[in-house]
């Protein structure tokens, strides 16, 4: 059985909360996502960067999870962007016309910038527009 490790990482100089999923997305670890995305929702976090470096492979349930909410997650102003996406995990995102859909970043740092968020010159701190 594939394991999924799920950190979330916000705060109240960051302008959109960041996903970091390693392992395997697939109908057994989809839920687990599934539960931290709501759990965003809940609380009225709307701007989610998904940070995919250490995904191995998405099923398709996995990739139902990310578009499952993103009509309401754009009626509240906010969207789902997906970074770090190894050359496996790119090519199915590509090939699903997924980039109709959902953007993708080369970084996380760039879908922060996409957001609207200034980069400090201290990687680890982030500062708001």
């Amino acid at each position: 059985m594939e394991s999924l490790a799920i950190s979330l990482s916000e705060g109240s100089t960051q302008v959109a909360s960041e996903v970091r999923v390693d392992g395997v997305i697939d109908t057994a670890t989809a839920s687990q996502l599934e539960e931290v995305l709501e759990s965003l929702l809940k609380r009225g976090r709307y701007k989610i960067i998904i940070d995919l470096a250490g995904v191995e492979y998405i099923s398709s349930a996995g990739w139902g999870i990310f578009i499952a909410n993103i009509r309401d997650i754009r009626a509240n102003s906010g969207d789902i962007k997906l970074a770090n996406m190894i050359p496996s995990v790119y090519e199915i995102y590509d090939l699903l016309e997924f980039d109709n859909v959902l953007r993708a970043y080369n970084s996380v740092e760039e879908a922060r910038l996409d957001f609207g968020e200034r980069i400090s010159a201290d990687p680890k701190k982030k500062v708001p527009r």
